[in-house]
């Protein structure tokens, strides 16, 4: 009997936590992001391609780091982001002549994966922007405690993988991961944009009325409720859900 009322307790339990806490048992990618478009962009965009991106959360980790200067070896907190991307099929263009058409001569770049991934520090006057970086001794640290062999922002640039319907596996699926260095531990709210998922862009109008190229790029909002002397991965939480937007390509810091 107790038995049984253990094991009602532990169903109970589950349906009560949140579908991102159900999800771990997917290697932690509890962050979906479905490869969305629209109809204006698939006719204004023949080659157009969108990958579904899985994230896992914001993270934190100690590495120790030798000072080329001084040789000393000292423990450095670092900020991390690990994802999956998985090319997925696009739906035919729509040949409605009612919709504008792109007049670029051709559309920017050749279809390779080139992630870009920013992290923001949204608490300060001036948000502080922290771009990816390679540090080689980071990743080998990160791949030894997420169990998987992440590449980082260059090793993984290559050709786009042929479009899929399967589920992410080992022969269709990118696995990648940024690197943030130096964030101050004071920080509590951030805001992440991942771009080169996509080749989607559009052509706006600059502060200028110069024309200005937009990407399509994926946001997402992360937060904690810890301090600067308590630095876990634990506390990193989601704000809101991943969406896609169109970024303009060359953005001052903000």
């Amino acid at each position: 009997m107790k038995r049984a009322f253990a094991a009602a307790g532990v169903c109970l339990f589950a349906l009560m936590l949140p579908t991102s806490v159900l999800a771990q048992g997917d290697e932690g990618f509890n962050l979906k992001v479905v490869a969305a478009t629209e109809g204006e962009e698939r006719s204004q965009q023949s080659s157009l391609w969108v990958m579904d991106v899985d994230l896992k959360p914001l993270r934190v980790i100690w590495v120790d780091i030798k000072d080329p200067r001084t040789g000393m070896v000292q423990p450095e907190l670092f900020y991390y982001i690990c994802y999956r991307a998985v090319n997925r099929p696009i739906e035919a263009p729509s040949t409605r002549s009612t919709e504008p058409v792109n007049q670029l001569d051709r559309e920017p770049g050749p279809p390779v994966f080139i992630p870009e991934l920013t992290l923001i520090g949204m608490d300060a006057e001036e948000p502080a922007v922290f771009v990816d970086q390679i540090i080689p001794e980071v990743q080998a640290a990160i791949n030894l405690k997420e169990r998987r062999k992440f590449k980082n922002s260059v090793t993984i640039a290559g050709p786009i993988p042929a479009p899929s319907t399967d589920a992410p596996g080992e022969e269709n699926a990118l696995y990648g991961l940024a690197i943030f260095r130096g964030v101050d531990p004071a920080i509590d709210h951030f805001m992440l944009y991942l771009s080169g998922f996509s080749n989607g862009y559009k052509v706006g109008q600059g502060p200028d009325g110069e024309p200005l190229l937009m990407r399509k790029t994926i946001q997402q909002q992360f937060w904690r409720p810890g301090d600067k002397f308590d630095t876990q991965s634990r506390e990193f939480r989601v704000q809101g859900e991943p969406v896609w937007m169109y970024r303009p390509d060359a953005t001052p810091a903000e």
